[in-house]
């Protein structure tokens, strides 16, 4: 699945791609189960799919959308027939059921979430997105989550807005729409 993944040359000038590892390490628990599957997309997975046949992923530094230089860590997860869309229909799911917010601890650390549905999420055969925003010392952070499926493959793309505010959406289709055709 590697040779999916977005290189340079399909980014801007002076975009850089990091071939390392970038899932983030541990076990995610949100407070209410019905919020899991927003707490797991932060992190590549998914407890309304099964278990995925294949993974990779990366960090996207991509510049040229009019607003510097963004991160975004992506991932593709390949899933078995019809789990990858079941993999999004939980997270719209979850998107309703916890529009108060949720708590999730990642590896000890408890961290409150507000949820905003992220309607400029498109692409693939089916695509959904969330702004999941939480305050840690007193600074206001957003992860712009959004997952894109094609076939049995889920995009998953986690993006940091800047103090606390949704990412533009020029600065994260310059590397979700390069993503996504690729997965053609």
């Amino acid at each position: 699945m590697t040779d999916m993944l977005i290189s340079e040359s399909d980014l801007p000038a002076g975009s850089l791609v990091s071939s390392q590892n970038t899932s983030p390490r541990g076990k995610v628990t949100a407070d209410d189960a019905a919020c899991q599957p927003l707490a797991n997309a932060l992190l590549f997975t998914s407890t309304s799919a099964g278990s995925p046949a294949a993974t990779v992923n990366q960090v996207v530094i991509a510049t040229g959308a009019g607003d510097g230089a963004i991160s975004v860590r992506t991932a593709l997860v390949a899933y078995r027939d019809p789990d990858a869309v079941l993999a999004i229909d939980g997270v719209q799911t979850a998107v309703k059921a916890c529009a108060a917010g949720f708590t999730a601890a990642l590896n000890g650390t408890r961290t409150r979430f507000t949820v905003a549905p992220d309607t400029r999420a498109g692409g693939g055969q089916q695509s959904t997105g969330v702004v999941l925003t939480d305050t840690v010392d007193g600074s206001r952070d957003s992860n712009d989550v959004w997952l894109v499926r094609r076939g049995d493959v889920v995009a998953y793309f986690v993006a940091e807005g800047i103090n606390g505010g949704s990412v533009p959406l020029a600065a994260i289709t310059v590397v979700t729409a390069p993503q996504v055709r690729k997965m053609s």
